[in-house]
């Protein structure tokens, strides 16, 4: 008897993982908008972004460039994580103590970390023309934000 009540819920809870990880999967296909390859303007240099997709993943690389130089970079990971779809962000390689979890809703994707210092949310919208604007700040009700307008670039320059 028991063994068949424990392999029943054991079904059940495995139904509900494969239903919970079905659902992130199809939010990180929503995120197709952000995939390819970014540029544009980041204070006095330049910023160029790279998004690739990989089944359960979204692989990103960020590099700011100033003078043609690679003055600092950032890796970025999101994936299905708990049920849920989380963005770990990976500034000059070293992997944040916080990830940021994708809201429901929007013609946006925002992840928000509100136990973080700051960024508390990083967005991303795509934009009119085959543009990407992201934009980082401090949470709601808060002025400390920035944002790069980007226009697609050829993935092979270099």
């Amino acid at each position: 008897m028991w063994s068949r009540l424990a392999m029943a819920v054991g079904l059940a809870l495995a139904g509900a993982t494969q239903g919970a990880q079905s659902g992130a999967l199809v939010e990180i296909e929503k995120l197709g908008f952000m995939t390819g390859c970014w540029e544009g303007a980041a204070g006095e240099g330049r910023i160029e972004e790279r998004y690739t997709p990989a089944a359960n993943v979204i692989l990103g690389t960020t590099r700011y460039l100033r003078d043609g130089v690679v003055s600092g970079f950032e890796f970025t990971l999101i994936e299905e994580r708990d049920g849920a779809v989380v963005l770990t962000p990976h500034p000059d390689g070293i992997r944040s103590e916080h990830g940021f979890r994708l809201q429901p809703g929007g013609d946006r994707a925002v992840f928000a970390a509100p136990e973080h210092d700051f960024p508390k949310r990083i967005s991303y919208a795509p934009g009119g023309g085959d543009s990407l604007s992201v934009r980082i700040d401090g949470g709601e009700g808060s002025s400390e934000a920035s944002e790069w307008r980007m226009g697609r670039m050829d993935c092979d320059r270099r």
